[in-house]
């Protein structure tokens, strides 16, 4: 219900054009990006640093507020303060409910967070089915929202998509973080990412759709990735009605010529770039850990060196039999996930749309733009060679520093 005291379409002056609030935002989420240190790193909840911007955890608050949820999973903690946010807004609103945060290492969590009585943290994959089968009972008969902000790699981020949208409850939230990674606008090293599992998640026609309205403060990490459950008797969102002339920063758009836009999703592409792309590190998480890590680092130096010892301590030939079996399950797994892709994806190369557009890609103008386009991958595919060789180096920079003592 709109309130009574909002008009329905604000006023926009004359020369706040559309183009110009897109380019604004842009530069400004850049400079707000490349100013981390000064941005990121100092961003607190509750004393619990997290790695968001303002605006989006005013939108989250909101999300909460109108929605109530229960239960919110949320895949990807750190230290810990996107968990803090969550516990504390259900427990200002009086819900019974608790938080879900799986991250492959809680090492860094602070005690703050592991001391909630609403937090439970898993250590692990967010894809483990251990995990998900304990997420999946967790969440029935309850009112589930569910937030994305682990491994931020493409492969990665679409098997969460595809494991979790089906825990959302209408008319609640999945929420996709970081898909402004990949030069939208920001971190153009950075792909595949979020953004670019959206692409392939949404072309397999869920029933979501993204709530745009949550961008309006033009300033967000999340383009495209306030994913609304849509009920199936088709009720409108939660919260004021939407106006039809709000405006956004488009980041999906940043760097696309009007041009040069993409019309159909090549699934065979798709498959290539996600597959060859799920061996290499996910770069942010190393950049924020170096970031945000130095906030905490001499409390945290005596917890790790523990930490440490005692791993030490638990490696025998038994530990490591277990834990190669491990792996090797989880390998077969997602082996048959990757298969399970593969097959949907050949049935979509063999549907009459698909070969349809194989035949017009003959054609002289798209002939044309199938050229710049590959023209663009060879030069993005160049670019990441070299930035993973930075990477490398800086890996072993850092590698002999700490060992040096530094």
């Amino acid at each position: 219900m709109s309130n009574p005291e909002t008009p329905s379409r604000p006023e926009i002056p004359p020369a706040v054009t559309k183009g110009r609030v897109e380019q604004s935002a842009r530069e400004f989420a850049t400079i707000f990006h490349d100013l981390k240190e000064q941005t990121f790193a100092t961003t607190t909840w509750l004393g619990v640093p997290l790695v968001k911007t303002p605006a989006d955890i005013l939108v989250l608050q909101q999300i909460i507020v109108e929605t109530r949820p229960e239960l919110i999973v949320e895949t990807g903690v750190y230290v810990g303060g996107s968990a803090a946010l969550f516990a504390s807004l259900q427990e200002a609103l009086g819900i019974d409910g608790k938080v879900i945060a799986v991250d492959v290492d809680l090492s860094f969590v602070h005690q703050r967070v592991r001391d909630n009585p609403r937090i439970e943290l898993l250590e692990g994959s967010s894809t483990d089915p251990g995990i998900v089968s304990h997420i999946r009972a967790a969440a029935k008969g309850k009112r589930t929202m569910v937030d994305l902000d682990a491994d931020h790699r493409a492969h990665h981020v679409l098997e969460e998509l595809r494991t979790y949208a089906d825990l959302v409850t209408p008319n609640c939230y999945l929420i996709v973080e970081d898909s402004w990674f990949g030069g939208r606008p920001v971190r153009e090293d950075a792909v595949p990412g979020p953004s670019e599992a959206l692409d392939a998640w949404l072309a397999e026609d869920p029933p979501f759709e993204s709530d745009r309205w949550r961008e309006r403060y033009l300033l967000t990490q999340n383009p495209r990735g306030y994913l609304r459950r849509v009920p199936d008797d088709g009720a409108p969102p939660p919260g004021r009605e939407r106006p039809d002339n709000f405006m956004i920063g488009a980041f999906e758009l940043a760097g696309v010529e009007a041009g040069d836009a993409v019309g159909e999703i090549d699934p065979e592409t798709i498959a290539e770039e996600l597959e060859a792309a799920a061996g290499e590190p996910d770069r942010e998480v190393e950049a924020l850990r170096k970031t945000v890590g130095n906030l905490a680092r001499g409390t945290r130096q005596a917890a790790v060196e523990a930490d440490v010892d005692r791993r030490r301590a638990e490696i025998t030939t038994e530990n490591l039999l277990r834990e190669i079996n491990t792996q090797r399950e989880l390998l077969e797994e997602r082996n048959r996930q990757l298969d399970q892709a593969r097959a949907g994806l050949r049935r979509i190369s063999g549907s009459l749309p698909y070969r349809t557009y194989m035949r017009a890609r003959g054609l002289p103008g798209i002939r044309q733009l199938a050229e710049r386009r590959t023209r663009f991958r060879e030069t993005a595919a160049q670019k990441q060679r070299e930035q993973r060789e930075i990477v490398r180096s800086e890996r072993s920079e850092r590698f002999v520093n700490h060992h040096r003592g530094q």
